[in-house]
Formats: structure tokens, C-alpha cells, sequence
């Protein structure tokens, strides 16, 4: 197929049998013209000499030879015009999403980390290492998780290199990974035996929402999936928004004990207090000290919290009876309202793309009013 480029950004297509036709009709045309220049008028009483017969054909063919050349010129630098029209797009079209190697990155440790090349294989520690991987469509890269890892269903058939804390160190290198997501857990033991082995390691270890946001978009760059890392990035901002939206709507902030289990809890440098917080709550516990403190049953009877939020127990029934059966805590408001509600810690706990839902989650059980 032919095409013609008009002035105005017309496009006249022919078929090529329909564009030799246009030519010749052309050429043909041109041709009788100078035979009739050549002949003159078939009407007419004089006769040219032979000389000007001559010389007329021999001007007419020369402008036939010359405006056939340049017919020529004109479709070929129609064609060749054409031809870069055609081929740009397969110049321009690259991988967007494609990073430059070697790619290098400051991990939540505040170590530098060198990526040589785009990872093939990736080993994750740590559950909320493995859910960021798979919401960035790496999840046919992962070759190895922890026991822990079972979220989105295709993680849990992945191979288990042990538990959270106590990886085992020849199971990931057996799996020769081009890259290991890791925690600020494995810091001290696990990550220096795993790079003295030449693996490449980075630690995730977000101390807020917008770390997990940050912690995407690192990843993005280490696997050369960025525009995938940007969107879901945006996704996970875009929900916690709306969850603010709603809590406008709230007209005071309820008072929180967030029980992990035997009085332990979060506090204020925890990841799951700024999930806390930026669900509407305010957290009991106000000394920085320590994120995760034990509190006495004194100190939650002091403190009086309007909403007890728990990951300890499978449902709040359960949840509701052991925690008045505390001593003191049968007078708690909380207790007494009936607020106390159990959690599903895989979505609040973790620091991964669900923590967006997590907040959503902690949101409705203080302000259930706003999210019926």
C-alpha cells in the first residue's frame, strides 16, 4: 500500500496497481500532448518545416523526460515520507517502565544498595515485602517466601525459606535470588550471612504510610517496574483519602488501646500508630521511649479508652470476655459500650499495600456511624 501525504494532512491511499494506473494516465497524457505540439493542428493548411518539427519533438521529449523525472522525485520523497511516518512509532515506543542498570537505591537501614541487573529472582522475608511484590505483577519473579507470606492465595505455593525471624540461610542461597527483600529483623544476623554469600539485600522497614508508598516505588526501581510502582503508589494514596474524607464527618476523636496481646501495644514511632491516627484515633499511650510497650492493667484502667481494638482474638465475642474479665476493665468505658473489636492483623499489622485498607478497617470500628 501507497500513500500520499497531501498538503493540508490529507491522505490519499491507492493500491499499487491503482498507483501504476494513476502514472502512466499521466505519462500518457503528456505524451500526446507533445505529439500534438509536434504534428500541429490537423486543420491547419501550413505545414511545419522539418527542422521546427524536430526541434519542438525534441523539446517536448525533453519536457517529458523532465517532468517524468520529477514526477519520479516526487513520489519517492512522498514514499520516503511516508516510509518515516510509518517507522516512527516503532522508534519512540520503548519500555516506560524499564529502569537503567545499575540501579542503586538508600534502603529504610540508610544502607546504599546496587542492583546490577533487572532481578529475575526474588526472595521476600517478610509478608509485607511479598504483598508489595505481587500488587507491582512480580509475583512470577518471587522464587522463595517466608512461612508467614500468604497473601494474595499464589504466595502460600511459593517455596518457604523459613520463618519470620529464623531464615533459613542455605534455603535462600540454594535458590540463587538476584535480589532479597528483607526487615529491619534481619538486620544484625541474617542479612550480613546472606551478603557474605555475594546476594544482594534491601531492607524495608517503612515507619509510616508513606514509607509503604516509598517502599513501592523503591522496588519499582529495582525490578524496572516504575510506572507500575508510581500507579499503585497513587492507589494507596488515593485510598487513605478517602477514608480522611469521611472522617470529617467525626465530631470527637475516640480515645484508643490497641492490645497486641498481654498488655503489649503500639506507640507513637510504631507503624501502626500512624495507621492509628490517620484512621481518627488517639492512642493511649503518649511516651516515645519504646514503640512497643507493656502496659499494666493500672495504667488502660487510668486511661479510660472510648475503643479497645485487638488482633489477639479470632472475633469480639471472645475478645469482649477476657478483656472484662480484667481486673478493673469491667469499668472501662469501652468495655461497658461494648467497643471492644477484634481485627484481621494481616491487613492492619503489616506494612504492605493493604495498610490502606487497614486504616479503613480501624476507621470503622471507631466511627462506625461514617462508614455505613
Amino acid at each position: 500500500m501507497s500513500e500520499i501525504i497531501g498538503e493540508r494532512g490529507l491522505t490519499l491511499k491507492l493500491s499499487s496497481r491503482s498507483f501504476a494506473r494513476f502514472w502512466a494516465t499521466w505519462l500518457l497524457a503528456l505524451i500526446s500532448l507533445g505529439l500534438l505540439l509536434a504534428c500541429g493542428d490537423p486543420t491547419a493548411t501550413t505545414v511545419p518545416a522539418k527542422t521546427t518539427v524536430a526541434a519542438t519533438a525534441a523539446t517536448t521529449t525533453t519536457a517529458i523526460a523532465t517532468t517524468t523525472a520529477a514526477l519520479t522525485t516526487t513520489v519517492a520523497a512522498n514514499t520516503t515520507t511516508v516510509a518515516t511516518t510509518t517507522a516512527a512509532p516503532t522508534t519512540t515506543v520503548a519500555p516506560t517502565t524499564a529502569a537503567a542498570f545499575p540501579v542503586e537505591v538508600r534502603d529504610d537501614a540508610g544502607r546504599s544498595v546496587k542492583v546490577a541487573k533487572t532481578p529475575l529472582k526474588i526472595v521476600s522475608l517478610a509478608p509485607s515485602n511479598t504483598e508489595i511484590l505481587y500488587a507491582l505483577g512480580l509475583g512470577d519473579k518471587v522464587v522463595g517466601v517466608d512461612q508467614y507470606s500468604n497473601f494474595p492465595e499464589e504466595a502460600t505455593k511459593k517455596e518457604k525459606v523459613g520463618g519470620f525471624s529464623d531464615t533459613n540461610i542455605e534455603k535462600v542461597v540454594g535458590l540463587s535470588p538476584d535480589l532479597v527483600l528483607a526487615t529491619s529483623i534481619h538486620q544484625k544476623t541474617i542479612v550480613p550471612a546472606l551478603e557474605a554469600r555475594n546476594l544482594t539485600v534491601v531492607i524495608l522497614q517503612p515507619k509510616d504510610l508513606a514509607g509503604v508508598a516509598e517502599n513501592m516505588r523503591m522496588i519499582g526501581k529495582l525490578a524496572g517496574v516504575r510506572d507500575k510502582a508510581e500507579t499503585e503508589a497513587k492507589n494507596f494514596q488515593t485510598k487513605l483519602d478517602k477514608v480522611t474524607a469521611k472522617l470529617s464527618g467525626a465530631s470527637q476523636k475516640a480515645s484508643v488501646f490497641f492490645d497486641l496481646g498481654d498488655l503489649y501495644t503500639f506507640a507513637p514511632g510504631a507503624f501502626v500508630n500512624d495507621m492509628l491516627v490517620r484512621a481518627g484515633g488517639t492512642n493511649i499511650v503518649t511516651d516515645t521511649s519504646n514503640p512497643f510497650p507493656q502496659l499494666t492493667n493500672e495504667l488502660v484502667v487510668a486511661a479510660d479508652p472510648t475503643v479497645i481494638l485487638t488482633t489477639a482474638e479470632p472475633d469480639d465475642a471472645t475478645a469482649l470476655v477476657d478483656f472484662s474479665k480484667r481486673a478493673g476493665w469491667d469499668k472501662l468505658t469501652a468495655v461497658k459500650n461494648k467497643r471492644v473489636v477484634a481485627l484481621n492483623p494481616d491487613v492492619t499489622n503489616r506494612p504492605g499495600p493493604r495498610a490502606a485498607d487497614g486504616v479503613e478497617l480501624i476507621a470503622r470500628a471507631l466511627y462506625p456511624d461514617l462508614f455505613k
